[in-house]
């Protein structure tokens, strides 16, 4: 009875959100996930939540865009540095990990996903520039993850096939694809999934992980990307405080690829 009335005020309060009735149901698999389990929303709270505080620790954020950077530059302007390469494997899980995260604590999932789609667009030029490709940037990769995690939540089953076939199926067709693929795609959502177990989450994302450097036919450094994922659940964060703007790290993105971009031009 408890749990029904609970539920009834959060619709009720994602309703409010938006006049517009219509709109409510096009968006509907986007609103709060935790309308109808409360002990899994109080177990995933206490996985991800790393400071008790109203601001979060950034210190693996800061953690994630130092390896990036050295990746790119290592890609960029020192592609024989194999160790570069592989220090830049630890980022991606990190955001991964915050993506997620992101999700459980944001006030708006709309706000949230958009706020990702803008800066995902803004990132693509000087992504394209500075790279040499078509392809999509991580950002869009991230974005179809988050709508993924909505849609498993409110077993929306065909918009999770749609998802799952527009990410896989462009790179098979030698057309313009999403960066790292499925790999991008599932990996937030096993932190999401499995946030209640860390072990699980090790697991699973290590067989993930073989599987796309075996299925993928990607370099086998890609392992060291596990390294990401065990610093995203055991890295004693509170030992190493740091708080910055968190509009900071969308903006980072797009500035280190159009800076690197014009530093290769000039030299």
């Amino acid at each position: 009875m408890v749990i029904s009335k609970q539920k009834e005020n959060s619709r009720k309060h994602c309703k409010n959100c938006f006049n517009n009735k219509s709109f409510y149901h096009i968006f509907q698999p986007f609103y709060p996930i935790f309308i109808s389990q409360n002990i899994r929303r109080d177990s995933l709270l206490a996985f991800f939540t790393q400071n008790p505080g109203k601001r979060h620790n950034e210190i693996l954020k800061l953690i994630a865009i130092i390896t990036m950077l050295i990746d790119h530059v290592g890609l960029i302007f020192f592609p024989e540095s194999t160790l570069m390469r592989i220090l830049g494997r630890i980022a991606f899980p990190i955001f991964a990990f915050h993506i997620a995260k992101g999700y459980v604590h944001t006030s708006s999932k709309l706000n949230y996903i958009s706020r990702l789609l803008t800066f995902a667009a803004i990132s693509q030029i000087p992504y394209m520039l500075l790279l040499q490709t078509y392809n999509l940037n991580i950002l869009f990769t991230l974005l179809l993850s988050i709508i993924l995690i909505s849609c498993i939540h409110y077993k929306k089953w065909h918009w999770i096939i749609l998802i799952v076939i527009i990410v896989i199926i462009p790179k098979h067709l030698q057309i313009p694809s999403f960066e790292y693929t499925w790999y991008g795609l599932i990996m937030p959502v096993i932190f999401y999934l499995f946030a209640n177990s860390k072990k699980k989450i090790v697991i699973y994302q290590t067989i993930l992980t073989i599987m796309f450097v075996l299925l993928e036919s990607e370099a086998s450094i890609q392992l060291f990307a596990l390294i990401g994922v065990l610093l995203c659940l055991y890295f004693p964060v509170n030992q190493f405080k740091i708080y910055l703007n968190k509009y900071f790290f969308y903006w980072f993105y797009p500035a280190h690829l159009t800076i690197l971009f014009l530093f290769f031009l000039i030299f």
